[in-house]
């Protein structure tokens, strides 16, 4: 699995923000965020899906998020969305680039 299937809720396949990434609602250690978490305790099972233990009412581990850290992540989250848009133009104007030398110049004049 990579780190990029890390971050995504197994259940609802959102991406986990940093809360639900410190967010562990049973020993068994599957990861679901607490928008799925809070959805099985009150309208489904209540059951983890990975172990079927019961959830119980406090989660088994959880940890609050460090404001600098979210600073953080915003920041990188911004420069990353930026590099990918720049990507994407470079890559167009290359496209660009290579269909207009696809073109046959035509010579002017001649008699």
């Amino acid at each position: 699995m990579s780190d990029d299937d890390n971050d995504i809720c197994p259940l609802c396949c959102e991406e986990l923000d940093l809360s639900d990434q410190q967010f562990f609602p049973c020993k068994c250690g599957y990861q679901v965020c607490m928008w799925c978490w809070h959805r099985i305790k009150e309208s489904e099972s209540g059951l983890c899906p990975a172990c079927r233990t019961p959830y119980g009412d406090d989660p088994h581990e959880f940890s609050a998020v460090d404001m600098e850290e979210v600073v953080a992540a915003n920041k990188e989250k911004t420069l990353a969305e930026k590099r990918e848009r720049e990507r994407l133009r470079a890559m167009k104007e290359q496209e660009k680039r290579e269909n207009l030398a696809n073109y046959a110049t035509v010579g002017s004049g001649g008699g």
